[in-house]
């Protein structure tokens, strides 16, 4: 069995993971920033572009902002320096899906981020483009 990929298309608002079983594809939020482009400063807002990798998998369902639960059950962490803290979620919102929403983490329906921490592992890449 070949590793698992990701490929986020930003432009579309979707996330592809790859497996030896063919592609799934899930709607996610991206980087509030209108312009939606490459992340060029810490608190702009924009997800980053690039060939990047999961370096951990956490239990986010505990985790507070601003007093609410909003991360979801996994935040699949991601090492694409020099940005830290950036990664894939789950949501409290679900209706956010599909538009640009984040401070620069790619978001996704719970149940969907849990089948994504289900399948991918430490060292996945993750593709992210325009």
């Amino acid at each position: 069995m070949t590793q698992p990929t990701v490929t986020v298309r930003k432009s579309e608002r979707t996330l592809e993971l790859a497996t030896d079983a063919g592609v799934e594809r899930f709607t996610i939020a991206i980087g509030s920033n209108p312009d939606g482009g490459d992340k060029l400063a810490v608190w702009d807002c924009r997800t980053p572009e690039g060939d990047f990798e999961v370096v951990s998998i956490e239990d986010s369902s505990e985790w507070e902002h601003e007093g609410e639960r909003l991360y979801g059950p996994f935040f699949v962490r991601l090492l694409c320096p020099p940005w830290e803290g950036i990664g894939i979620h789950g949501t409290s919102e679900p209706d956010s899906l599909g538009t640009k929403v984040t401070r620069g983490c790619l978001r996704m329906r719970n149940e969907d981020v849990s089948r994504l921490a289900s399948i991918v592992g430490v060292g996945t890449r993750v593709l992210i483009l325009p």
